[in-house]
């Protein structure tokens, strides 16, 4: 290309298309896919190892902050602890590091020495052409006459080393391992992660958990969120059956929430024996009630039987 001393190219799967997640993700955010595609063929352009930043995304490519927080969120792109953001797995895909390249540069330059050296021994040979011929014909003579002798050694100095003379640099075009190699990616999990995952005290949907998890670093550290996990763990009144999933605790930032209230105190049945008791207290009452009541029907009637006389 005019302008450029050499045109390089970045890899992109010819399966791209068919991986499921990557298609509802272009539907769902189209410019965000825009960028992803653009920030490869301009990392790999820059030599950078995929390394990149808000001002790039924004101000080259194009980027919305809602573009660059979906692509977080699909794990397209890494945000690391200094704010610095690399595309995925970039040089695993790629093939080839900025290291690896200036290697490249560097063998074809010696190549190319090389090869300028050899051109000028040829020119030397010629010179010397006359003897060369002399000394030729009286050795195949020497061996017409003791047909036991081994036929000369062929000059193989001639001979370069192809791969090294003819490398040419370029940046690979269709990878045959892009996408195992995404895929053996998205099981791995950075360290602070596992360390949450380890606290927290159910184990459920690690995938969600994790794009939870990258929301609320946002929000806190993951230190903090650690040591509230390990109290939700460890509080007694957490019911293991209503215990939240690590994602939706991390979405509802419950972190924040007070302390589970204490589980009210069982009620205590009565103990048969004191269940008896009670029954025949009750049973002396009514009879102690049934006495007076007779008492005092036999009272009244005497009182009539004055009255009529």
């Amino acid at each position: 290309m005019a302008g450029h001393d050499m045109e390089t190219f970045a890899k992109l799967s010819t399966r791209l298309w068919q991986n499921e997640k990557v298609r509802v993700f272009a539907m769902e955010y189209p410019s965000a896919f825009s960028v992803w595609t653009f920030a490869i063929s301009y990392c790999a352009g820059e030599l950078n190892d995929g390394e990149l930043s808000r001002f790039h995304l924004k101000c080259l490519l194009g980027a919305s902050d809602e573009d660059i927080d979906a692509l977080i969120d699909a794990h397209l792109l890494d945000e690391h602890e200094d704010g610095t953001l690399w595309l995925h797995d970039f040089v695993a895909t790629q093939g080839r590091s900025r290291a690896d390249v200036e290697e490249a540069k560097a063998k074809k330059a010696e190549a190319g020495r090389k090869g300028g050296a050899a051109s000028g021994k040829s020119r030397n040979v010629k010179h010397d052409s006359s003897k060369t011929k002399q000394t030729r014909s009286t050795n195949e003579a020497d061996v017409k006459h003791d047909s036991s002798k081994t036929k000369p050694d062929t000059d193989t100095d001639t001979d370069t080393d192809k791969n090294s003379s003819n490398e040419e640099f370029s940046l690979p075009q269709t990878p045959s391992q892009a996408e195992g190699a995404a895929e053996r990616a998205d099981e791995d999990y950075p360290i602070e992660f596992e360390q949450f995952w380890q606290t927290y005290p159910r184990k459920t949907g690690k995938r969600k958990a994790y794009a939870a998890w990258r929301k609320a670093r946002r929000k806190t550290n993951n230190t903090f969120l650690i040591a509230k996990a390990s109290r939700y763990a460890a509080d007694p009144n957490r019911e293991p059956g209503y215990t939240l999933t690590p994602a939706n605790w991390l979405d509802g930032e419950h972190w924040d929430d007070d302390p589970l209230p204490a589980k009210p105190e069982p009620t205590a049945r009565p103990s048969p024996s004191a269940w008896n008791r009670s029954q025949a207290n009750q049973d002396a009452n009514a009879a102690l009630i049934a006495h007076y009541a007779a008492e005092e029907a036999t009272e009244n009637q005497s009182r009539e039987g004055v009255l009529t006389c």
